[in-house]
């Protein structure tokens, strides 16, 4: 395996984690540069990123800045004088001046076919659309989030049952397997590149809490793309009796005819009418509960027929 020199690897989540791996073997020394602890969990207690938990259990030295553009930051990336920058899965821009800081392009890995699905969650995005295949895309970094030239991408089939979280641990296997013989080049000044068709992008923008909310005028094959797709965050949820229900895994299965939007339908299995279909309910977890099979659920419930989602995200509590 090559060396590839001074590396600074801006990285926050866990899907960098395979590829630290690989290029703390593969660097001469490196700069890791993570987002502050933050609370986290029930008890707010602090908790470090993932590629800063990892980098300081391994002994890498670690900066994390509230702002990359701080003079602490940029002073300490100019003090490391790094050949090179490589970001995965970091959560801020990084500004034109620390991009040109070092002798070779910046990289960026992003866990999408570029340009489809630019922005804060490709993964998510690529679930929602439907599309037949995901992958990874190298990229040389721009001041445009995710606009700048395509290195390399390696492309997966997708079985259409993928969840966000399974997706992308896959996609950071993928990463860490294919990337260091590109890496190599990087360091030789052997990289070529091809601008974007920024005809093509599409854009995923940061969810909130309102995008799970589940409208059951909707195809059932849409709505199980959100249930995959929104895990962990925001999930796809609906509403009983004014309360959230979160909908946690699910799957379309044929509907019925003559029976209202939302509702519950009889059967040996929990369905749910929608636009088009019916969504068949696997695991749930009411507001306030734990997640529990869908089964469980309704045998639990008060009365045999139920109308989900007549609340609207606003009239739910929060």
């Amino acid at each position: 395996m090559g060396r590839i020199g001074r590396i600074a690897f801006l990285g926050t989540g866990a899907f960098g984690l395979p590829l630290l791996r690989r290029v703390a073997a593969m660097a001469d020394e490196m700069l890791v540069i993570s987002q502050p602890d933050r609370p986290a969990g029930r008890r707010l207690r602090m908790r470090a990123a993932p590629i800063a938990a990892y980098a300081r259990e391994h002994g890498m030295r670690v900066l994390a800045p509230g702002r990359l553009r701080s003079d602490e930051a940029r002073e300490a990336l100019r003090a490391f004088r790094p050949d090179g920058l490589l970001l995965v899965s970091y959560g801020q821009l990084v500004p034109r001046d620390l991009l040109d800081m070092a002798p070779r392009p910046a990289l960026n890995v992003h866990p999408s076919l570029l340009p489809r699905h630019r922005g804060a969650a490709p993964v998510a995005g690529t679930i929602l659309a439907g599309d037949a295949e995901g992958g990874v895309t190298l990229m040389v970094m721009t001041p445009e989030l995710d606009a700048g030239p395509i290195v390399a991408q390696w492309s997966v089939p997708l079985t259409g049952r993928e969840t966000t979280p399974e997706l992308e641990a896959a996609l950071a296997d993928l990463a860490a397997e294919v990337l260091p013989p590109e890496l190599e080049r990087w360091a030789d000044g052997d990289l070529t590149f091809e601008t974007q068709d920024a005809s093509l992008a599409t854009h995923v923008h940061p969810f909130s809490r309102d995008d799970g909310w589940i409208d059951w005028r909707r195809p059932a094959e849409e709505i199980d793309r959100k249930v995959r797709a929104l895990q962990p965050w925001p999930g796809a949820w609906t509403t009983i009796d004014g309360r959230r229900l979160h909908i946690r895994r699910a799957r379309p299965v044929p509907g019925v005819d003559d029976v209202p939007i939302g509702a519950l339908l009889p059967g040996e299995a929990p369905c749910v009418a929608a636009g088009t279909g019916a969504l068949q309910l696997e695991i749930v977890q009411p507001q306030g509960r734990p997640a529990m099979s869908a089964d469980a659920w309704r045998r639990g419930l008060a009365r045999e027929h139920v109308l989900l989602g007549a609340g609207r995200p606003e009239d739910a509590a929060r």
